[in-house]
């Protein structure tokens, strides 16, 4: 089969959301096509996964499964942190790598960048590439996102 020919399966969500529901049959789609709405299908969950709030703050040790349960998805709030600071950075890498990690399996070899913070803006910058798994070759992909500090919103 060629690589033109390779059909992209959507999440179990988009195909549960039928934007045209007077239509029986779905129109073939073209890879190309395919792979730009999965695209844009990861990027609307990353944006859900990233302005969710945990419920939960802290697991125990013991509980190894429980961190990876629904009770956990989503980030903790750092509406509160300062963007200046090293380590509330590096937490907040940390925290955004295992949040996808965990909870986008369509997405591997995660990374985050934090860009340096602009002096009166109470925002931070920082951009998440990673690869998209789409059989047969996975694709690299960047997402550019903004955490607003006055209202803990990612863009």
């Amino acid at each position: 089969m060629r690589l033109s020919e390779v059909r992209i399966a959507a999440s179990v969500l988009d195909r549960l959301i039928d934007h045209e529901p007077g239509v029986s049959r779905e129109p073939p789609a073209s890879r190309a096509s395919s792979l730009r709405e999965l695209k844009q299908a990861v990027r609307r969950d990353l944006e859900w996964l990233l302005n969710t709030r945990q419920c939960i703050d802290e697991i125990p040790d013991d509980l190894k499964e429980l961190k990876k349960s629904v009770l956990v998805y989503g980030l903790p709030d750092f509406s509160q942190a300062n963007v200046k600071s090293p380590s509330d950075q590096a937490r907040l890498r940390r925290v955004i790598v295992e949040a996808i990690r965990n909870f986008e399996p369509r997405l591997s070899d995660v990374r985050v960048t934090i860009e340096p913070a602009r002096e009166v803006e109470r925002a931070l910058h920082f951009r998440i590439d990673a690869l998209l798994r789409v059989d047969p070759v996975s694709e690299p992909v960047t997402f550019d996102t903004t955490l607003h500090l006055y209202n803990g919103e990612y863009e």
